[in-house]
């Protein structure tokens, strides 16, 4: 047990940083890798599996879903235009969720419970992406999920130092260092499992990922720090 001089125990840390950064990095690799396991087979497996006559059929939602990318980019798609097409929209409003996340965590949920709630979305996406009629659905929850918890978690970071500490740099140094390793490994497993084995088992692979980065997560929840004090003002008001 660390201690200090007069005998009082000592927090514990993380290459002298506050634990948390630990359990919030772990957290973010594990859930990048799920997000770059999943978003660069979107595409291929729309065109080369999931449009293919006896599967198109069993997608549910993939009607409407149709109709809303033929409202933004016009009827008559073919397959591989339809494919980045999908692919391109999910990207981009995995960019602008963050912000409706944010809001949430400010002025309703706090940071944690958003975090948490955007992880069980991202797992349930995942898992249900695995699968042919759960796809629709799975990509929505991705979405949403990664809204609530991109940001939040990022800013938990943030506030584990204050503004004038120098290792606040260092932090998110090593944070953002397991965002790059989730970069790199996630192909080499998600993606040879769905190109050599089996598409679905890609989306699998990402979902047991995001499992992983939820129970990190909550195991580490009282690392974190405390939720802002005039979240908690507007709250008691």
């Amino acid at each position: 047990m660390d201690t200090t001089a007069g005998g009082a125990r000592k927090s514990p840390s993380f290459m002298g940083h506050p634990i948390g950064l630990a359990w919030l990095s772990a957290s973010e690799f594990w859930e990048r890798f799920a997000y770059y396991g999943a978003q660069p087979l979107i595409a291929l497996y729309i065109t080369q599996y999931l449009l293919k006559p006896g599967h198109v059929e069993q997608v549910i939602g993939y009607s409407a879903l149709k109709g809303f990318i033929a409202f933004v980019y016009g009827a008559g798609l073919q397959p591989e235009q339809m494919g980045i097409a999908i692919s391109g929209i999910y990207s981009a409003l995995v960019y602008l969720t963050p912000i409706l996340g944010g809001l949430i965590a400010e002025r309703w949920l706090g940071r944690t419970p958003t975090v948490v709630i955007g992880a069980v979305a991202m797992t349930v996406g995942q898992f249900l992406m695995a699968l042919d009629s759960g796809f629709v659905l799975g990509l929505v929850l991705l979405v949403l999920g990664v809204g609530c918890f991109k940001g939040n978690i990022a800013s938990q970071v943030g506030d584990l130092y204050s503004l004038e500490d120098k290792r606040r740099a260092d932090a998110f140094l090593i944070y953002f260092m397991g965002i790059q390793m989730a970069a790199i490994v996630t192909p080499l497993v998600c993606g040879t499992l769905a190109q050599k084995v089996d598409w679905h088992l890609g989306f699998v692979a990402a979902a047991v990922g995001m499992t992983i980065g939820l129970v990190i997560y909550l195991f580490g929840r009282k690392h974190y720090p405390p939720e802002p004090l005039h979240r908690k003002a507007d709250a008691g008001a």
